[in-house]
């Protein structure tokens, strides 16, 4: 039995059986990829960035619209301009729709006729596209759900109808990924069984090595997937591609070396169990310094606080499963098959590779040129690159894709930002539906509207994005003017009836003209009170006019406040006395038939009525003139900057047009509020994250001093979220490098017993990969007809990239350190050396970048490309710098000694 056991043990049967059992339990276990990728794949902003605050503000907006999706559904004429049938055909459509909102989740439906002040919104200039806003529940389901449901009901006979969002072009795009990702997956599995067959031409070690790398890759991606659905480890959308890359790259190279180990101590006649524990301690140190290193700066990922940085901290599980199953999986098949492993293939003597020792010598020939030639060669490339990165979904998906196809209909027509607008909330403590806090954020619209980079803001108070005239100090001032000048022709008529009647005194028409003036007092008391309501909207002007300006202008409204007062008390007397003379003719006229002792009484009292006829009518050519002054005055004010104020009168609150904007951009509770500020351009245009930037500092610069100065203001939107993504990005890339370059040259530098010259492999090794990126968009230029990488190309690429100079690096600086000879006799031999081990590492990199090539996929190609160029310019590179700067780092001080010795005996 313990015999028995020895022999299971010593053909590592139990290693398999542990292997068996952690594929089982891996496949069992593995949580679906693609589900992740939709639910998790996106970058997860921290909760105090803009989107993350302004999504809790939205979460808690009330009207039935808390927590959904904005969608955007299009109905395009491309023959031109809609006609009457086809917009009937829309709106029944939309009622056929708004009978299933239960079914497909539609809390709002907001058109051109629910919406008829911002009709501009929603009919295209030309008349060729309607859209229509839906907010639709988060409950509802995947966004792929959602625009597949939508898309079937908005069908309509006559027109092209999409369905699109950011957020469902999004989903199409991690969808996509994840597709790619799969085929991809097939694609470098089988290239694995070539490169391995071509290398040791062989049928069986391929086949045994693909093995190994897809147990590898199911375990470690199980454990990923599964770490992600059950904790709250980050996960990103090329996650799965990534745990490929590095499995099938990093179990290509480990494999090379076990199997090139295992053949030559076959040659060398060696038993195979012998065989192959020499081969497993011959490449220990190799396998575990790489692998460890790679966990390492995997591993420092995860204290990077960018979801999408983070979730790369999963590969350092990828680097130590990899380099376990290295180790114990194919060396369970090289026990058993022995030399049957590498069947057909005949024992010949290995081709010499000469390429890394011409490079060499250059470089010990001549090593200032050679360090020059390399620095201006490849410097150019590395100088040259400039970070033109694109984080937009958009540009990953094929213009056939329903939504992004909306997209570009919708920018064709409305404009280029009007699908990924920026909407910006204000969350005040207080209620927002009163003139105060409305003319704040009217003063806010007008100041956005005017930034570069804007196409139009709407908002609470200008809903169509353009100003509501009944709205502003201007137009109230003009109804004043108006009223001002049909009293001055009042009183310029009372003062030609007055002066008639001085010579021809008649009761009623003396009762008519009391009546009349009685009328124009009560006229004037408005007035009065019209111009305090001048005086309040003048001195609340901020920013329209200057200082002296509104003192001025404060002034004359007190002064035509106290001439109104006077006027209006003169009126009144006025109008008592006219009262009094009426009744006096009346008894008069009465009495004058009874006696004629009276008449000479009613001549008296006739002349005192002329008198004060007289009085009056010098009184009324006063008021003439004072209303004719006010109305100069109220002209000029009405064409002045300082009339073009926002003023909303309490009247003017409660009618429907302003409710209906009150309903529509406001909260439940009236103490939040939305403004919409569409770009002039889309949101993967460069200039947007500038513009994005410039609408948070004057945004917060408006309100400061106001009634909405404690306001939180939250950003979100498509563009919002990209400017945070590329912050975030360009934050943390930097030490990043920093992370990568660390590790490598403390583990170098331990492991070589060397400072200077690790350094300069480091250095050669991260200008090579700055260059690569420029030949790498150089090569998409012309292919494609644009440079602009996607933004996670640099990441998807940095895996191999990392994983390909860790190893090298780590081989010449173990290969250094075992040479007991002087640098410049290791130089030449050392350097020829590793370059037969690594053009077979750059084969098998090469061959596994033609098959990311293969997908046709945009930034696997563009991911290739950079790898590629990475690879051949750092294999070039390499040889001709470690043999310059090594010659130089002992000839250069024997120079200088025996410079200083020749000058001291001088």
């Amino acid at each position: 039995m313990n015999e028995r056991i020895r022999n299971l043990h010593k053909n590592r049967i139990f290693s398999l059986l542990v292997w068996l059992i952690a594929i089982f339990v891996a496949i069992v276990m593995l949580p679906n990829t693609s589900n992740l990728v939709q639910e998790y794949g996106q970058p997860q902003l921290a909760n105090n960035s803009q989107p993350m605050v302004a999504s809790a503000i939205q979460s808690k907006w009330g009207r039935n619209v808390s927590n959904t999706y904005n969608v955007t559904a299009v109905f395009n004429n491309p023959s031109g301009k809609l006609t009457t049938t086809q917009l009937a055909a829309v709106d029944k459509t939309m009622e056929r729709l708004a009978g299933k909102e239960a079914t497909y989740g539609i809390k709002d439906v907001r058109t051109m006729e629910t919406n008829p002040t911002a009709k501009d919104q929603f009919l295209s200039k030309d008349g060729s596209t309607e859209i229509v806003k839906l907010a639709v529940s988060k409950d509802q389901g995947s966004m792929n759900l959602i625009a597949k449901q939508l898309d079937e009901q908005i069908q309509t006979t006559g027109l092209n109808t999409y369905v699109t969002s950011p957020e469902i072009i999004n989903s199409a795009a991690s969808e996509k990924i994840s597709q790619a990702t799969s085929v991809a997956t097939v694609i470098v599995f089988i290239l694995s069984l070539l490169i391995i067959g071509i290398v040791f031409k062989s049928l069986i070690a391929p086949v045994i090595s693909t093995l190994s790398m897809l147990m590898m890759y199911a375990v470690s991606l199980s454990i990923i997937n599964n770490l992600a659905s059950r904790t709250s480890f980050p996960y990103s959308e090329y996650l799965p591609l990534m745990v490929m890359l590095l499995t099938v790259i990093y179990g290509l190279i480990g494999h090379f070396y076990l199997f090139r180990s295992f053949k030559a101590q076959l040659v060398a006649g060696v038993d195979r169990q012998a065989a192959v524990k020499n081969s497993i301690r011959s490449i220990r140190t190799f396998t575990l310094a790489t692998g460890l290193t790679l966990a390492v700066i995997f591993g420092g990922f995860y204290f990077f606080k960018f979801s999408t940085l983070r979730s790369m901290s999963g590969l350092a599980i990828v680097a130590l499963v990899t380099m376990i199953g290295v180790i114990t999986i194919s060396s369970i098949f090289l026990s058993l098959l022995g030399d049957r492993f590498f069947w057909p293939a005949v024992d010949g003597q290995p081709k010499g590779y000469g390429f890394w020792n011409r490079l060499a010598k250059f470089g010990l020939w001549q090593p200032a040129i050679a360090i020059v030639v390399v620095a201006y060669l490849v410097g150019a490339f590395a100088y040259a690159y400039h970070d033109k990165l694109n984080f937009s979904a958009t540009d990953t998906l094929a213009t056939t894709q329903n939504a992004v196809a909306g997209n570009k209909v919708v920018s064709a027509h409305f404009g280029a930002g009007q699908t990924t607008p920026v909407t910006i909330y204000v969350q005040s403590k207080t209620r927002l539906d009163n003139e105060r806090a409305l003319l704040q954020l009217d003063n806010l619209t007008a100041k956005l509207q005017t930034m570069k980079g804007v196409s139009s803001v709407t908002s609470l108070t200008q809903p169509n994005g353009q100003p509501i005239s009944e709205y502003y100090v201007t137009n109230q001032l003009n109804n004043l003017n108006l009223q001002l000048k049909g009293a001055t022709d009042q009183l310029t008529t009372i003062k030609s009836d007055l002066n008639t009647d001085r010579s021809e005194l008649n009761a009623v028409k003396l009762q008519q003209e009391a009546d009349k003036i009685s009328k124009l007092a009560s006229k004037t008391s408005q007035l009065s009170s019209d111009t305090d309501t001048v005086h309040s909207q003048v001195t609340q002007i901020a920013g329209r006019a200057s200082v002296t300006q509104r003192s001025n202008a404060s002034k004359l409204v007190r002064r035509y406040q106290r001439l109104l007062s006077l006027i209006n008390t003169q009126l009144q007397t006025v109008a008592s006395n006219m009262e009094v003379l009426s009744s006096e003719v009346s008894s008069s006229r009465s009495t004058a038939e009874n006696t004629q002792s009276t008449v000479s009484s009613y001549a008296s009292q006739l002349k005192v009525i002329q008198t004060s006829l007289k009085k009056s009518t010098t009184s009324l050519n006063g008021l003439i003139q004072s209303y004719t002054n006010i109305y100069n005055y109220l002209s000029a004010l009405q064409a002045s900057d300082a009339a073009k104020v926002y003023y909303i009168t309490p009247e003017q609150l409660t009618i429907t047009t302003f409710q209906h904007s009150l309903l529509t951009n406001s909260s439940a509770n009236y103490k939040t509020t939305a403004l919409t500020v569409y770009l002039k351009q889309s949101a993967n245009s460069h200039d947007t994250s500038q513009t994005v930037a410039h609408l948070q500092s004057e945004v917060n610069t408006q309100l400061q001093g106001t009634a909405l100065k404690d306001a939180k203001v939250a950003f979100t939107g498509q563009p919002v979220v990209q400017a945070t993504i590329k912050h975030n990005f360009h934050h943390y890339i930097g030490w990043l490098a920093l992370l990568v370059a660390g590790v490598l040259f403390i583990v170098l530098a331990a492991l070589s017993r060397s400072v200077l010259q690790p350094l300069y492999w480091l250095l050669t090794y991260g200008l090579s990969v700055i260059a690569s990126f420029q030949i790498g968009e150089l090569i998409n230029r012309f292919v494609s007809g644009t440079a602009d990488f996607n933004w996670q190309v640099p990441l998807i690429a940095m895996v191999p990239i990392i994983t390909f100079g860790a190893t090298q690096l780590i081989e010449l600086a173990l290969d250094y350190r075992r040479n007991e000879a002087p640098l410049l006799d290791w130089l030449l031999p050392g350097l020829t050396a590793t370059g037969q081990s690594f053009r077979h590492r750059l084969f098998g990199i090469i061959v596994v970048c033609l098959g990311l090539l293969a997908v046709n996929f945009g930034p696997l190609t563009q991911a290739g490309l950079v790898v590629i160029a990475a690879v051949i310019v750092f294999n070039i590179a390499l040889p001709i710098i470690a043999a310059a700067v090594g010659k130089l780092t002992v000839t250069l001080p024997q120079h200088t000694r025996k410079h200083r010795e020749t000058t001291k005996e001088n």
